[in-house]
């Protein structure tokens, strides 16, 4: 209850953010753009008048003093009545009549930037507005049908970036405009400082990073515009042509036949976990084939531990996928559906300052979610449907224990493939583990399955799509987990006795042994990469390296402190009198104290500084750090996590593990911590000499990564061999 309150409530909150940024941000603009309207028509109306003013008053004055240039003229302003001249009283009437000419012409270049700012709201409310209502109704049309998804959701689609552009380009348009409008206006102020300059800089700034930003979001939009290029799903695997193993091709054109379904043009057959279908492009290693067309992929060793009637309800359902509209389904919308998702979120991703960009990706992740709900329901049903259909080529009662059974088989598949995977190099052969599908039946027959129940309520894996889960696919075809389910599903494979996959495949010991072979050779290659990688980072890191406390420029800042002690001290007691300190001796005295304690002071702590200098601050060993301000070293291997900071004083952090021994500071490490509840060590100095805080800290992390690695590449060396695990880790994969 308390979980879905919170997904409500986070909810809510995400919805009101959103009408924040898409709707509330334009109607704000809105109003300071009407507010800049009147402000411009103000100072219009006010510079034409002034300017019409100051040129009747100039034409008079000029007469008069054409005629007397000593005449003394009066003139009444705000404040007092102002005499002046008549020859002066020209020049300052013609200094301000330039001035209400420059107001005039700003007023004249403020006024269409109001229109600009307003005119961009609104732009980007009826964006705003015009996306929340396509994604709300997509949404709700998309729950119609799977017909009604694709065509909604491709509408959408092509409506979808005309939009976000609308919304970009109008709130640049009102951003800018807004922006401009208050930097232009700074010229009107009368009082025009050095601050008021800095301003307008920092205004005009604001405008071009906010022209560039658009730019920039306008330019990323074109991911979004241009028609999206799937990209080939990556499996590993091995084509199985119709001679190969016609039983198989036989087998599955009989199952296709049955229930009216495409035949995949391609069966593969691998080490992956799942049964699948696709009609995307497949990229096969190790050959690095491309496989195009419909494909149906098969694991081995779930194809060794299922039977005849679980098999055909597993190829059953996935052979449903190609027909109806699961068929236009997975061509023209799940690819599409997700290559915009990817779109957008790089879109996210690159919105990094681009802050004209952040309400029209909110509007986007918004309509792209408003089909989520729409996706999933239709998978859901898709996959009942697919269930239900593989069930007719068996029973319901062998789809329902096939579910089971993958869900047990999975577990066992993983840590015969995960112990294949982190095996010794010192093997030097491709005949070890040579058949990782025996491995996984013999593992089963041997120790038995996991329990089954926590795996219910786990979803099947699958490569571009979700699978609602096991208890619900298994409520579905109408069957009770019950006695007989679950002892069907978690029958022991007989020893010697032959699967059924033995039937499907001319050699199916060779297949194997040839699937594990490419799994094995592609581990063994990733593992000597991993190796190459980690040796390269423990050399970055082989030697010690020393580094000293930065104290240089505190010693001379204590130096200068010391003479501005000295300084003000001499000139009390040399100067009293001019300071009016002649006749007080003991304000003398205490000033020469207090003065000549913070010189020496100063001095000793600078003494102190420079004969601490000599000292080592830290030592980076390959194997621990020693730091003069702990009591023992600290081995990398027991740091977690550190950081470096250099904001307020620099410091280096230290997260040490659980199990870490914390060690002590010493009385005189006033700037180090320790807090050994939280594990935590603080190593405070005044910096790092020769070294910049970003320098030193990947330093550190040089040091820091490279005991991890040294670490693991001695635990690679002393690998425990297969044959010796095997008992330790029985039943508990």
């Amino acid at each position: 209850m308390d979980q879905t309150s919170r997904r409500q409530g986070a909810r809510k909150t995400a919805s009101l953010g959103l009408a924040a940024w898409v709707l509330l941000l334009p109607i704000a603009l809105v109003s300071l753009g009407i507010w800049q309207t009147q402000r411009a028509a103000e100072t219009l109306e006010h510079a034409r008048r002034s300017s019409a003013e100051l040129s009747t008053t100039l034409a008079q004055v000029k007469n008069i003093a054409a005629s007397d240039p000593t005449a003394i003229l009066t003139f009444q302003g705000a404040g007092e009545p102002t005499s002046l001249a008549a020859l002066v009283a020209v020049s300052q009437i013609e200094a301000a009549l330039s001035q209400a000419d420059e107001e005039l012409e700003i007023s004249q270049i403020r006024r269409p930037l109001v229109w600009g700012t307003i005119g961009g709201a609104v732009l980007a409310f009826f964006g705003g507005a015009l996306g929340l209502m396509a994604a709300g109704i997509s949404g709700i049309r998309a729950r119609a049908s799977q017909r009604q998804l694709i065509a909604s959701f491709q509408r959408l689609r092509s409506l979808l970036p005309f939009i976000l552009a609308t919304v970009v380009i109008g709130f640049s348009i009102g951003v800018i405009s807004a922006t401009l409008f208050e930097a232009v206006s700074m010229g009107l102020w009368a009082d025009f400082t050095t601050g008021s300059a800095k301003l307008f800089a920092v205004a005009v700034v604001l405008a071009v990073i906010a022209a560039y930003s658009a730019f920039m979001a306008l330019r990323g939009l074109k991911d979004v515009f241009a028609l999206f290029t799937p990209e080939p799903l990556v499996a590993a695997g091995r084509v199985i042509e119709e001679t190969e193993a016609p039983e198989l091709w036989r087998f599955v054109r009989s199952l296709a036949g049955r229930q009216h379904a495409l035949l995949p043009d391609t069966i593969i057959v691998g080490l992956g976990q799942g049964f699948f279908v696709t009609e995307s492009q497949l990229r096969l290693w190790p050959e690095d084939r491309l496989v195009t067309g419909r494909s149906l992929y098969l694991p081995a060793a779930y194809l060794d531990l299922l039977d005849q009637a679980e098999i055909a309800a597993i190829i059953g359902h996935e052979l449903a996928h190609f027909s109806g509209e699961d068929t236009t389904y997975s061509q023209q919308f799940t690819p599409i559906y997700a290559g915009l998702w990817r779109a957008l979120a790089a879109l996210g991703r690159a919105d990094g300052g681009r802050f004209v960009l952040y309400p029209a990706v909110k509007l986007g992740f918004h309509a792209m979610q408003r089909f989520d709900h729409a996706v999933a329901h239709w998978s859901r049903l898709r996959e009942f449907d697919a269930d239900r259909s593989g069930s007719l080529l068996a029973t319901p009662a062998d789809a329902a224990s096939a579910l089971i059974r993958t869900g047990i088989i999975a577990p066992a598949v993983a840590y015969v493939l995960q112990r294949a995977y982190a095996g010794p190099d010192d093997t030097g052969s491709d005949d070890a583990w040579p058949d990782l599908v025996a491995q996984t039946t013999e593992l089963v027959t041997t120790n038995g399955w996991s329990d089954p129940m926590p795996l219910l309520g786990d979803r099947q894996p699958h490569p571009t799509d979700s699978h609602p889960p096991t208890i619900q696919r298994i409520s579905a075809l109408g069957v009770e987990i019950g006695d007989d389910l679950l002892r069907r599903a978690m029958r022991q494979p007989e020893p010697g006795a032959r699967s059924f996959a033995d039937d499907l495949f001319s050699d199916w010991a060779g297949l194997c042994r040839q699937l594990s072979k490419d799994f094995l050779d592609d581990a063994r290659m990733m593992r000597d990469r991993r190796r190459e990688v980690l040796e390269k980072v423990v050399a970055g890191a082989s030697q010690e390296t020393v580094v000293y406390d930065n104290v240089k420029p505190m010693i001379w800042t204590m130096v200068i402190v010391a003479m501005i002690f000295a300084g003000f001290g001499l000139t009390v007691v040399f100067l009293s009198g001019q300071l009016g300190l002649g006749y007080d001796e003991f304000a003398q005295s205490l000033i020469a104290a207090i003065t000549a304690f913070g010189a020496v002071t100063s001095l000793l702590y600078a003494a102190f500084l420079y004969r601490s200098a000599a000292r080592p601050l830290m030592v980076l060993t390959p194997d621990a750090l020693l730091a003069s301000r702990l009591d023992k070293p600290v081995a990398w291997t027991d740091v977690a996590g550190y950081a470096v900071y250099a904001s307020s004083r620099f410091a280096l952090r230290l997260w040490l593990n659980q199990d870490a021994p914390v060690p002590k500071k010493h009385w005189r490490a006033i700037y180090s911590k320790i807090d050994r509840r939280q594990r935590i060590i603080t190593l405070g100095a005044l910096g790092i000499k020769g070294m910049k805080a970003a320098d030193f800290s990947a330093l550190v992390g040089r040091y820091h990564e490279a005991a991890y690695a040294r670490q693991e590449l001695a635990a690679a060396m002393l690998h425990p061999s297969r044959d010796a695990s095997a008992d330790e880790t029985a039943g508990k994969y």
